[in-house]
């Protein structure tokens, strides 16, 4: 059986799922003094490639993952956690925690029939596909926060382990999850979308891809920035909205619709949000948010 108190040098970790997730928890943890010892994957191949980058780690089956390792993470896609959880031979006390924001401990109910103590392990964290790979000094995890869900000794070691990855850990209910998810999601994959559309331009206007790159990459920095050291995001709006400057909604609400229908109709969404979002901050008056609103009715029918 497990100890229930264990150090963050003591627990030993076995990562299944070899993909963007499996890989970046499994060189993070590495960087911060984290075994792990074991790796499987669905694709054989794909465990040998992240086994190899891991000091320490050998490629496993599933089913052999559990074995001499006290934490096992699914980093598995969502749909494929009840499978990964069936094929695992997990010893009794070891701890099995799945890696989704969206489903709680209940898609783990094979490995708990077996005696695994089991639990949710979610990195807030944008993680890249396609082999973007950031040095160990630039972990996504570091200053991160960490949900963690399950009883209170589990609570308590996946809470261990997010400190030891330099995150935050809070715990979180079940019925949290999916909102919490898609609130997350929703930030993570559409800013990709919205910085693209300004890359683009930038691109256009420079003729530099890495200028483009460049670019954005330092707006978004400091737009996080911003939000870090604020009270709550929709205090740190910037633009015509957050200025009260109707005239200026309309210019960027016609230069959108050059750019494309697309980017037209994901300009006046943002914008009605944003409009929503300063008033209630209190940022503009009810006066102001009615001309923003009149501007994007008069560009509705032009």
């Amino acid at each position: 059986m497990t100890s229930e108190i264990e150090s963050r040098s003591e627990e030993r970790v076995a990562i299944v799922g070899a993909g963007a997730m499996g890989s970046a928890l499994g060189r993070a943890l590495v960087a911060a003094g984290i075994s792990v010892t074991a790796v499987a994957s669905r694709t054989q191949a794909h465990a040998e490639r992240l086994a190899a980058v891991l000091p320490g780690a050998r490629p496993v089956a599933v089913p052999e993952a559990a074995g001499a390792v006290s934490i096992v993470l699914l980093t598995v896609s969502d749909s494929a956690i009840e499978e990964a959880s069936e094929r695992l031979e997990a010893p009794d006390g070891v701890l099995v925690a799945h890696a989704s924001g969206s489903r709680d401990v209940t898609a783990l109910e094979a490995a708990r029939a077996r005696g695994a103590d089991v639990g949710g392990f979610h990195p807030l964290a944008a993680v890249a596909r396609g082999g973007v790979v950031l040095p160990p000094e630039r972990s996504p995890f570091v200053g991160g926060v960490f949900a963690v869900e399950g009883d209170d000794r589990v609570a308590r070691r996946l809470s261990d382990l997010a400190t030891g990855l330099g995150g935050y850990p809070f715990r979180i209910a079940a019925a949290d999850k999916p909102r919490y998810h898609t609130g997350a999601s929703m930030l993570a994959a559409f800013a990709a979308g919205l910085a693209q559309i300004s890359w683009e331009q930038i691109l256009r206007a420079s003729g530099s891809r890495e200028t483009a790159s460049r670019g954005v990459a330092h707006l978004l920095a400091t737009v996080a920035d911003n939000i870090g050291r604020a009270e709550e995001p929709a205090a740190v709006q910037t633009g015509p909205v957050a200025r009260g400057d109707p005239a200026g909604v309309t210019r960027q609400a016609a230069a959108a619709k050059a750019l494309s229908d697309e980017a037209h109709e994901l300009y006046r969404a943002h914008a009605l949000h944003s409009i929503a979002l300063a008033r209630g901050a209190g940022a503009i008056s009810a006066d102001v948010a009615e001309r923003l609103l009149a501007a994007l009715r008069e560009d509705e029918t032009t």
